[in-house]
């Protein structure tokens, strides 16, 4: 579960943030205090999400991507294949 909610925190907080305006039409009796915290509840975690997803992108591009060893090693043939053709020309 605890996985489950780490892949797809920020669509169950966009849900649940769908929710609350349907909550407040079905519910007219809800006190405004009320509503004001479970909107900065939301905004907090909203807050959190994005940490949370910057934190991965910004691992993501931190990480050495395996095709740039394949590049690397392509242009080491390709100078090598260039150096042959020299020397057979």
């Amino acid at each position: 579960m605890n996985e489950f909610i780490s892949k797809h925190g920020v669509r169950i907080l966009a849900v649940v943030a769908a929710l609350v305006p349907l909550l407040v039409t079905r519910l007219p009796g809800i006190p405004w205090e009320a509503l004001a915290g479970l909107v900065a509840a939301l905004l907090g975690a909203g807050e959190v999400a994005q940490r949370h997803e910057d934190s991965k992108t910004t691992e993501a591009l931190h990480t050495t991507s395996p095709w740039d060893a394949a590049a690397a090693a392509q242009a080491e043939v390709t100078e090598l294949e260039q150096d042959q053709v020299t020397l057979a020309a």
